[in-house]
């Protein structure tokens, strides 16, 4: 269940914005002087434009997900914080952070499970900390670079503007004096096939159970923030939040994560070098 909820929200933060061609609403917190005439379309191009030029960041992820199986009366909770810096090319990433997952329940406390996280990937190779021993583990070539792979597919800003391009008229566009606010609510058949092509494309490995059970997967409703500096056009914050089911085994399972995602530190992120203690003892898995 993990794995879906990851891939969906890795989805979910490839996304892009379409154009439209209102200027942002003032809201009560912008200055007349600070007030704005760039349409929705332009600040897109303009963001879409500073991107090309970005060659690291630094981030801070918050994520709350829950997930139910109502026949089986399961239900987990799980919430994460991370902090990661991200290096464009090559591609590498160093990410830390914590996990707590709470199984009401269970014959144990009922407590949550609290999982510290460690994780490099450079040219080097992925690497992971094991929580419970403190060993690191090195992934295997075809997972590292299955995962590069990846990346570089939702890399392309122009194929998620194509995807996009049927939801046009439900931004709003709204702006205070230091940032441009743009929300989408969306649900739907139409973003049902949006999300299931998405994920098709980042994981052409799919067997044939694995992509039945994507066409069983219903959005509810999905809810995404964005925010862009006015004066850099740099995203400074994504916020998503979905609410859908699928059909797993005959029984329907109901999923919900809410993430909160900041950027900062634009191409302050210099190198990422994985510690040469965990070059000399992770174990190959």
């Amino acid at each position: 269940m993990k794995k879906w909820m990851t891939l969906m929200a890795t989805s979910a933060l490839a996304l892009s914005l379409v154009a439209c061609n209102t200027s942002a609403t003032p809201t009560s917190k912008t200055s007349e002087e600070n007030t704005s005439d760039l349409t929705l379309k332009q600040v897109f191009e303009k963001s879409l434009a500073q991107s090309e030029s970005i060659e690291s960041l630094s981030a801070d992820l918050d994520m709350v997900q829950k997930i139910e199986v109502p026949a089986q009366d399961v239900a987990m909770d799980t919430s994460s914080k991370m902090t990661m810096d991200l290096i464009v090319d090559p591609l590498s990433m160093h990410q830390k952070g914590t996990t707590s997952t709470t199984i009401p329940g269970e014959e144990s406390t009922g407590q949550p499970q609290e999982i510290e996280m460690e994780s490099f990937m450079t040219a080097d190779g992925f690497f992971t900390q094991d929580n419970m021993s403190q060993q690191w583990m090195k992934l295997p070539k075809d997972m590292y670079e299955q995962m590069i792979s990846i990346s570089q597919k939702q890399a392309d800003p122009s194929q998620q503007l194509k995807d996009l391009e049927i939801f046009m008229d439900d931004f709003t566009f709204n702006q205070d004096d230091k940032e441009y606010v743009l929300k989408l609510s969306a649900s739907g058949e139409k973003f049902n096939e949006l999300i299931q092509k998405q994920l098709a494309e980042t994981m052409p490995e799919l067997g044939a159970d694995e992509q039945e059970m994507l066409k069983e997967l219903n959005i509810k409703k999905v809810d995404y923030e964005i925010h862009i500096d006015k004066e850099t056009f740099n995203t400074t914050a994504l916020n998503v939040v979905m609410d859908m089911t699928m059909a797993v085994d005959g029984e329907e399972m109901t999923l919900y994560q809410d993430m909160k995602s900041t950027f900062s530190n634009y191409n302050g992120v210099k190198k990422i070098v994985v510690p040469q203690e965990v070059l000399d003892t992770a174990q190959e898995m």
